[in-house]
């Protein structure tokens, strides 16, 4: 089993550039660095699973690498475009011989590991396990790895990507390929500056609960950006 996590190279100008101006081009590869580590460790607690980090561009390695550790998996990403990208990771891992392999990205730094311990046994009896976004969009898609070389390639056509239709669109293509699909519960990327407030209120209000904070890299770097004031 593998998690694969999309991930860029925390450079200035070139992530969550939708912050901005709320964050300056620092603040935002900070912030990124932030969900990133804190995702990966999370993750990484997972027993008998492989923590793959899928990054561009493709001298990102040593990067995030110092980042992010050296007991990961680094490949880079190939294809034109984000369909082709995540097919080429599905198929990756599919020839790894991984029997269930999980696409995440790193904009939920919240997101219950449970979740995705949700998705691999839903794999048990499905082809397909997506958790869709407030957004529109997904946080998760996962395979198991039977049939996955002709599946994956299909759902990741003909979507628009970026847009408010990603999850209707790629549940139409899964529904066409006649396969089994089972659904996570929905939760939220963090793409723009009301989703940063969000994040802010919720982990607040979390940590006030007495629950545990997963994203504590976050939790603190926002509690010092929301102290100067980010509007």
């Amino acid at each position: 089993m593998c998690v694969i996590v999309f991930a860029k190279n925390p450079v200035p100008n070139q992530v969550k550039t939708r912050l901005i101006p709320t964050l300056s081009p620092g603040q935002a590869a900070t912030l990124y660095t932030a969900f990133l580590t804190d995702w990966c460790e999370a993750l990484a607690k997972l027993s008998d699973v492989d923590l793959v980090i899928a990054y561009t561009p493709a001298e990102a390695e040593s990067d995030l690498r110092a980042l992010i550790g050296d007991d990961a998996i680094y490949i880079p990403q190939i294809g034109a475009g984000l369909g082709e990208r995540l097919t080429s990771a599905t198929q990756w891992a599919a020839e790894q011989g991984y029997t269930k392999i999980l696409l995440v990205g790193s904009d939920s730094p919240t997101l219950p590991i449970s979740y995705i311990s949700e998705a691999l046994t839903l794999l048990d009896s499905r082809d397909i396990a997506i958790g869709p976004s407030t957004d529109g969009g997904y946080y998760l898609i996962g395979f198991s790895a039977a049939n996955v070389a002709t599946i994956a390639p299909f759902v990741f056509e003909e979507i628009a990507w970026s847009t408010a239709d990603v999850f209707q669109q790629t549940m139409t293509r899964i529904h066409s390929a006649k396969t089994t699909v089972g659904l996570l519960p929905p939760w939220y990327d963090i793409d723009t500056a009301e989703d940063l407030k969000f994040l802010h209120a919720h982990i607040s209000a979390m940590r006030l609960a007495g629950n545990r904070v997963q994203a504590v890299r976050t939790e603190t770097l926002l509690a010092e950006l929301f102290s100067k004031g980010t509007n």
